[in-house]
């Protein structure tokens, strides 16, 4: 219903709505406010429990389909940055959409759950150096400059982690115990909004996932005892975001384009579907998942 109603109000069809820029940054921030309320239903103990298995899943995913797809890419007459370019981007998945499945499915603590989602981090994870041998690939940048830009985000990023946890421990107990915040709950729906978000353009602005920001951040906060009264005061500003965010990728929607193209589209996405299906569930029974889990 959200997407419809994005496809419907925007530039494609009414054009209610035209700032795409502002609505891609509705988006973003849709999907990092809803991860970091996931984030907060975890911690660490409980994410360091999904083993290093998954995260290997996650390579074994993103390589094996890369490569599949730049050879197909490559078989249709794609030159080889371009290849590469796309199977990159057909092996990303949106962290958002998933997790919100699992969540609404009660499935975040199955096998197939958890799997799931060391694979989506591995994702986010690896957004950054696919960044750096795209951008090298289509010859805007020397290996050596990308190579620095690569540590000096990892370095950023290893600094940000520390940040969290050092507002997490010290900062945020000195808000959240306060007789303040307990008799004014609204402070503490100010003080959830402003964590989820500042976590999210913290990470974007060292050069991460914001969505991946937000989730470390709630993850860490969800190891705190003030978890459960974060995540209802955060709920209601969640409902809005998300709902903002299917909107907004509905928006990016053509119409007239999918109909004048409709054949090749439908070809190509379910082939997309298809190989990552097939890629996906091969690497997990290839680390010995079972079949029903694994596909």
């Amino acid at each position: 219903g959200y997407l419809l109603a994005g496809t419907l109000v925007g530039p494609g069809v009414l054009g209610w709505v035209r700032a795409e820029a502002g609505v891609s940054m509705l988006a973003e921030l849709g999907a990092a406010t809803l991860l970091f309320s996931i984030g907060t239903e975890f911690s660490v103990g409980r994410l360091r429990g999904l083993g290093a298995r998954t995260l290997l899943l996650g390579v074994l995913q993103i390589v094996a389909t890369g490569a599949a797809v730049m050879a197909i890419a490559r078989m249709a007459g794609l030159p080889g940055a371009a290849a590469f370019t796309t199977g990159a981007v057909v092996s990303l998945s949106s962290t958002a959409v998933v997790m919100r499945l699992l969540v609404e499915g009660r499935a975040l603590d199955s096998v197939h759950g958890r799997m799931s989602m060391g694979v989506l981090l591995t994702q986010d994870l690896a957004v950054v150096p696919l960044v750096v041998v795209v951008t090298l690939l289509a010859g805007d940048a020397t290996a050596a400059h990308a190579l620095g830009e690569l540590a000096r985000t990892t370095g950023w990023a290893a600094l940000l982690v520390v940040g969290f946890v050092v507002l997490v421990k010290w900062v945020a107990p000195l808000f959240l115990a306060g007789r303040g915040m307990a008799r004014n709950r609204e402070l503490v729906a100010v003080f959830a909004t402003v964590w989820a978000l500042g976590s999210a353009l913290g990470a974007e602005a060292v050069g991460l996932s914001p969505a991946l920001g937000a989730f470390v951040a709630g993850v860490l906060l969800g190891s705190s005892k003030f978890a459960t009264q974060v995540r209802a005061e955060l709920a209601p500003l969640r409902t809005i975001l998300i709902t903002l965010f299917f909107a907004a990728v509905g928006m990016a929607g053509d119409p007239s384009w999918a109909w004048d193209h409709a054949g090749r589209a439908i070809v190509v996405i379910m082939g997309m579907i298809a190989v990552k299906a097939v890629v996906a569930a091969g690497a997990a029974r290839a680390l010995g998942v079972s079949p029903a889990a694994a596909l």
